[in-house]
C-alpha cells in the first residue's frame, strides 16, 4: 500500500471508487480492497483528529470570548457573555457536528474493513476445503 501512496496523493472519493474496483470473489482482489480500505482508516482517523482540534480550538476560544465579555460588562454580566458568544456556539456546534462524522467514518470504514477481513477468512476455508477435497 505504500507504493500507493507514494506514486501520488488519492483523494477519498479515489481510493472508495480504487477499492469497489476490486471483487470479492477472489482472495487476492478482496485482500487488495483490504488494503485500500485500511489507507482509507488512516487517512479518516487524521481527518478525525483534525476536526476534534478545530472543534476544541473554536471551544476554548468561546470560553475566551465569553470570559472577557463577563468582565467587561458592568451589569447583567452573564446575558451579556452569552450575547457576545451566540456566533462562536453556531460556528462550534458545526465544528462539533464534522468531529462526530468523521468519527462515524472512522467506525464505520472500521466496521466495513472487519467484515471483509472475516469474508476472507471465511473464502481462504472454503479454498482449501475444496483443494482437500480434491487430493
Amino acid at each position: 500500500m505504500a507504493a500507493l501512496s507514494l506514486q501520488k496523493q488519492y483523494t477519498l472519493g479515489e481510493l472508495y471508487s480504487l477499492a469497489d474496483q476490486y471483487s470479492h470473489d477472489y482472495p487476492a482482489t478482496l485482500a487488495r480492497k483490504i488494503e485500500i480500505l485500511s489507507e482509507i482508516q488512516i487517512i479518516l482517523g487524521r481527518k478525525a483528529a483534525d476536526a476534534v482540534r478545530e472543534y476544541k480550538h473554536k471551544y476554548a476560544e468561546r470560553k475566551r470570548v465569553y470570559a472577557e465579555a463577563y468582565v467587561e460588562a458592568t451589569k447583567d454580566k452573564a446575558q451579556r457573555a452569552e450575547l457576545a458568544v451566540i456566533d462562536l456556539r453556531m460556528e462550534e456546534a458545526d465544528l462539533e457536528a464534522d468531529k462526530v462524522r468523521w468519527n462515524n467514518a472512522v467506525t464505520s470504514n472500521e466496521q466495513v474493513i472487519n467484515s471483509l477481513k472475516y469474508s476472507l477468512k471465511v473464502l481462504l476455508a472454503e479454498l482449501d476445503n475444496n483443494a482437500s477435497a480434491t487430493r
